[in-house]
């Protein structure tokens, strides 16, 4: 079963390399759209323009974040009763398609649609993914192996970007196809990458069989009533710690959508507009969190997941908080490094803590309701992209810092990130080795 490991990690780093090859191009495509491009963006500096954009690209992961929000629960749900591959297989057919719809689109509105279709490719591949990788090894070297998963995933979001905006030089400079053309020519690579990852996925041994699973046909019919339980009475202190799971999933999904996709316009507009900078930043940040990711899940297995966890989060709220005090590209390599650096400490740990509170039988439905939320939160994302646009022209005077008026969605961010931080402190419980034993049986 652990070659399920070796295959869902290699799938994972092609799919996510696809997904992370999209974020520089976006921002360009979109003024792409509007006729803001005059030449090509490495030429044009910065692009203080690009403000009038934030909330164009907010509602692009809204949409993304939406679909995926209410179908992450349902597909992991209904993976505990059909089988985790042929649902996985689906998303990824879903997310070669994808690739193509993103090169053929025109305008934004096309974009929006393709968008919103690969949310539900993306609620299709990731909740059961993970589910399937930890039914497949024991509950003692879950973080260990989650760890392996991560680092696939992880580094190859990180490098994604770097790929892309490579892809699209070869386009402009070498080919020199010109432009939009030059900004959809990597999509036309990534679904290559795609089908190879549907291909992969054959290769892989269901998890869910026996008396367990049953026809889709039934499921269909049964799992939206089911129960958050399915029956089974949890400990008390476990049944908390999941309940409070679900509410860090909503808030940090707030979190995140504040400042995900108003990043990249953050750096456009005051550091660099050269996509191939964009990139680096990414692959840099992806290199450090390849480090430290498969030897963070190793450590959690040895000292426990709740205290890794507690050192992410704190390094994680206050990268974000500094985020908009940079100016310098050496000072964002640094803030992206070391944000990359906790998101790959806490992500295996946190999966495994999961996988370590909730029965096998449940784990689909549970990891499909954390991703449900957290997208459901991030689907506010436009509020960020609203503030960014009606705040990019205040000023900030902090200690002699000129800070830009943009920092209020950073800030925000951060303080949610601090109450999600403080309700994992006090509420979620670290299984011992008896009760996760109890539970993995």
């Amino acid at each position: 079963m652990k070659r399920n490991v070796i295959i869902l990690s290699i799938l994972a780093f092609f799919v996510n390399l696809g997904f992370g090859a999209v974020m520089p191009l976006l921002p360009f495509l979109l003024l792409s759209y509007e006729g803001r491009l005059t030449d090509l963006p490495e030429n044009l500096g910065k692009i203080p323009e690009v403000s009038t954009i934030a909330l164009q690209m907010t509602i692009l992961m809204s949409a993304f974040m939406i679909t995926r929000a209410f179908l992450a629960a349902y597909f992991g749900n209904l993976s505990d009763k059909v089988g985790r591959k042929k649902i996985i297989s689906i998303g990824l057919a879903l997310y070669t398609i994808i690739s193509i719809g993103y090169a053929l689109s025109t305008n934004w509105i096309e974009l929006l649609l393709v968008r919103a279709v690969q949310g539900v490719a993306s609620a299709m591949v990731w909740p059961v993914a993970e589910a399937m990788l930890t039914d497949s090894v024991p509950w003692s070297e879950r973080g260990r192996y989650m760890g392996w998963y991560m680092t696939a995933s992880n580094i190859s979001f990180f490098i994604g970007p770097t790929f892309g905006a490579y892809l699209y030089k070869i386009a402009a400079i070498v080919f020199k196809f010109g432009l939009p053309f030059s900004l959809v020519f990597p999509f036309y690579i990534l679904a290559l990458l795609s089908l190879v990852g549907f291909m992969l996925n054959f290769f892989t041994v269901e998890t869910v069989v026996g008396e367990r699973r049953i026809g889709i046909k039934e499921a269909l019919r049964n799992s939206i009533n089911d129960s958050f339980s399915g029956g089974i009475e949890l400990p008390p202190g476990v049944s908390r710690s999941i309940k409070v799971i679900y509410i860090m999933g909503l808030a940090n999904g707030v979190a995140m959508g504040l400042v995900a996709p108003i990043t990249s316009i953050f750096v456009i507009q005051y550091i660099t507009s050269d996509p191939a900078a964009i990139g680096y930043l990414s692959t840099i940040a992806g290199f450090v969190g390849f480090l430290v990711n498969y030897p963070a899940g190793h450590i959690s297995d040895i000292v426990g997941r709740k205290k890794i966890v507690i050192l992410a989060q704190i390094m994680t709220r206050t990268v974000t908080f500094l985020m908009p005090f940079t100016r310098r590209y050496e000072e964002l390599v640094l803030l992206y490094s070391t944000r990359a650096a906790a998101f790959n400490i806490m992500s295996p740990a946190y999966r495994a803590l999961q996988a370590d509170l909730v029965p096998k039988k449940l784990r689909g439905r549970v990891f499909g309701t954390v991703q449900s939320l957290f997208n459901i939160g991030a689907a506010s994302s436009p509020i960020g992209g609203y503030i960014y646009q009606i705040s990019a022209k205040w000023i900030f005077n902090i200690l002699g810092y000129i800070v830009p008026g943009v920092a209020v969605s950073f800030w925000l961010s951060t303080a949610i990130g601090i109450f999600t931080t403080i309700l994992f402190i006090l509420f979620v419980i670290e299984p011992t080795k008896e009760l996760k034993k109890r539970i993995s049986t």
